[in-house]
């Protein structure tokens, strides 16, 4: 880091007593853990160009609004060619277990009901559902997904952390309006992906109330829509979690359509 940028750092932190880089779950140049006489802070940083700027101040203003559902953001640095944001940082957390027999799932579930009922923040730029589904949806479909909801809208357990007997979910920068059950049915293919058959899936996700009162004709569409841009993303990736998330979206649209009509 420059030395301008350190300095920012330390301006905002105070001082620093250790440093240490956080490889897991890493979407950033710049990961850390920083020990300061204050306590703990998670550090993330991007070059200061326009895109990632855009959705790592977007996670930073969701991150000021969360109460206590996610890490709380704590301040933002841009100077000298580069763009941070400090989060509270959680000890003694894990990521998520989706599989059918962990004890994470009703956390989880629990998470997704109270993520639902947070206020919008004001003033924070907010893609719409249906913006991030128009390349792979009709017009009819996606009038299904058209809502006023905050989402997270990537429900990868690697978002999701447990502990002190709770789920917190973190990494807001794909933040998105839309309808309230959205997040639950993302959570779908995530089982799924993880080893449920679609019908304990389908159990799991009618724990959340907005899910369960759904017309299945949206579930539908959704699931139609969800499993083509899986595709997309599968197609153009080399990870093998891509293609493990693809099959299970597909089978999770199989069992939607053979739900309804």
């Amino acid at each position: 880091m420059p030395r301008a940028v350190r300095d920012a750092v330390a301006r905002k932190a105070g001082l620093v007593l250790s440093m240490n880089p956080v490889a897991e779950g890493r979407n950033s140049p710049l990961s850390l853990r920083l020990e300061t006489t204050s306590g703990a802070l998670f550090v993330k940083g991007v070059p200061d160009v326009p895109g990632r700027v855009a959705t790592q101040r977007r996670e930073y203003a969701i991150g000021t609004h969360l109460r206590g559902l996610g890490p709380a953001a704590r301040w933002q640095v841009r100077i000298g060619g580069w763009h941070l944001v400090a989060f509270e940082h959680l000890d003694q957390v894990r990521h998520a277990d989706y599989r059918p027999d962990s004890v994470d799932l009703p956390k989880v579930a629990e998470l997704l009901v109270a993520v639902g009922q947070l206020p919008v923040p004001a003033g924070v730029e907010l893609r719409r559902a249906e913006q991030r589904f128009g390349a792979y949806g009709t017009s009819e479909q996606l009038r299904h997904v058209v809502g006023g909801t905050l989402l997270h809208t990537d429900l990868n357990p690697g978002n999701v952390l447990i502990g002190d007997g709770a789920a917190r979910l973190v990494d807001w920068g794909w933040a998105t309006l839309g309808a309230p059950w959205l997040d639950a049915a993302a959570w779908a293919v995530w089982l799924v992906a993880s080893g449920h058959a679609p019908e304990s899936a389908h159990a799991w996700t009618r724990r959340v109330p907005a899910y369960r009162a759904a017309h299945p004709a949206a579930r539908l569409a959704y699931a139609r829509m969800s499993a083509a841009m899986w595709a997309d993303i599968a197609q153009h990736s080399s990870a093998p979690w891509a293609a493990r998330v693809s099959t299970a979206a597909g089978e999770w649209a199989e069992h939607c359509a053979r739900s309804w009509p």
